[in-house]
């Protein structure tokens, strides 16, 4: 057995302490063992030492506490006799609160047969029953746990580079375009219930828009408002008895370097690839996000509920805030950075600049590959872990009010106190910015 698979079943062994021993987790834990392991080798490759790498491949787990839970519990027969119960008289309900027939609902809440959801579309999860149970961070099918790699999907671009946004998918019963003049007012696209595709269309001074739908009615076609002040591009009628699908591809000149785009969705998923703005702004109800090579002066994203992945951005100055749901960022520039999360993770690698980083309720994850000024961070309830520049010198401030701090470098820092919960110093020699972290409960681990 090798030091790091002793290590692995070590860190196994208090996870799984808590529970009664039996079979079904014996053989879970096995499993868990060769999946760390490998997660541990692909994370060597890129982390800088060895601890790092392996707190990176716990980190892939998640929360297994119920699925542990579940293991570790006998299964009990339920003996009741059924054939005893009254039963239902069906029903017929249709209103615009939704419809519903017998078990089946189908309304705000998503699809539920009885009292199981099946399809959930707020919180983008289906569930059936305490067998399967799917959602962003992984599924459980009976006793097995399978988590997602989203990292494995973060360079992949929702567009095909040999797709041409102007050609109308096979699906496509109606097709509604319109082009509008490029100028200095706000561009609002506001859309209740639809997939949104931003991207560089071969025009010079026009925006195009492009909505295709499987049933064909005019009305569904978008409304395009102008004022003083903006442009707002709003969504057609979409009837609630039945799904209609909508794909929106909107096209942005090349250098639209002064542009001012607002985009705004209530259910759905946005992508935005390959733009150069002056400012990017979204807000997103219940969806997620998706974004590659994106250039803006300002950008402020606000997503109530979903995911949000992006990749390669430069901006001057950001605000991204989730309230329910993880923040996953690769390769970003910038140097006035304000990104929080309510309840959910924050995973930024590559990260050049400064600013403030917040979570709540979930892991703050910073890769650090140049401070550009201070930075600072914090977590409520949850653990921070930082990768500090490797060439860079720099101040830190650290301190947990119920936790552990430590700092993984011992050559060439300096302490000015150093407990166990509160480090401060530097590293290096005449550091011009400071790492300040600090968590309520949780630990602080900086590489």
């Amino acid at each position: 057995m090798t030091s790091i698979e002793m290590e692995i079943r070590t860190r196994l062994d208090v996870i799984f302490s808590k529970y009664t021993p039996n079979t079904q987790l014996t053989e879970f834990k096995e499993e868990l063992v060769a999946d760390l392991m490998e997660a541990y080798q692909d994370f060597a490759k890129q982390d800088k030492s060895h601890d790092e790498a392996l707190d990176d491949a716990f980190a892939q787990l998640g929360d297994i506490d119920i699925v542990l839970r579940d293991l570790s519990q006998t299964t009990k027969t339920d003996d009741t006799n059924r054939d005893d119960e009254p039963k239902k008289a069906p029903f017929i309900d249709i209103s615009d609160d939704g419809f519903h027939v017998g078990n089946l609902h189908i309304d705000g809440r998503g699809i539920r047969l009885g009292d199981d959801i099946v399809i959930d579309g707020k919180h983008d999860k289906v569930q059936f029953g305490d067998w399967l149970h799917v959602d962003h961070d992984g599924a459980r099918v009976g006793k097995k746990y399978y988590k997602f790699d989203d990292d494995s999907n973060m360079n992949q671009a929702h567009f095909d580079e040999d797709e041409k946004h102007t050609s109308a998918p096979t699906w496509a019963a109606a097709h509604h375009n319109a082009q509008l003049p490029i100028s200095g007012k706000q561009f609002v696209f506001d859309y209740r219930d639809a997939i949104v595709n931003f991207y560089t269309n071969d025009k010079t001074d026009l925006i195009t828009v492009d909505e295709y739908f499987n049933r064909d009615n005019a009305r569904y076609f978008a409304h395009i408002e102008e004022n003083d002040e903006c442009v707002l591009i709003s969504q057609g009628d979409h009837p609630l008895l039945f799904h209609v699908r909508t794909l929106i591809n909107i096209g942005f000149p090349k250098n639209f370097d002064t542009g001012y785009i607002t985009s705004i969705n209530h259910s759905g998923r946005v992508t935005a690839k390959n733009l150069t703005l002056g400012t990017f702004d979204l807000v997103i109800h219940s969806g997620s996000f998706n974004g590659q090579q994106i250039k803006a002066k300002n950008a402020t994203w606000e997503i109530h509920s979903g995911a949000v992945k992006a990749d390669e951005l430069t901006f001057e100055k950001a605000e991204i805030f989730g309230k329910s749901g993880s923040i996953k960022i690769k390769n970003a520039t910038i140097p006035h950075a304000k990104i929080s999360a309510t309840s959910g993770s924050i995973q930024v690698d590559n990260f050049i600049g400064g600013g403030q980083f917040s979570a709540n309720s979930g892991l703050l994850r910073l890769r650090i590959t140049e401070l550009t000024d201070d930075l600072k961070l914090h977590a409520h309830s949850s653990s921070l872990r930082v990768t500090a520049p490797a060439t860079q010198n720099f101040n830190f401030d650290l301190s947990s009010s119920n936790g552990i701090v430590s700092i993984e470098r011992h050559d060439n820092i300096h302490f000015d106190k150093n407990t166990t919960n509160y480090k401060r110093g530097f590293y290096g020699t005449n550091p011009q910015f400071t790492i300040d972290a600090n968590v309520n409960s949780g630990t602080i681990k900086v590489y």
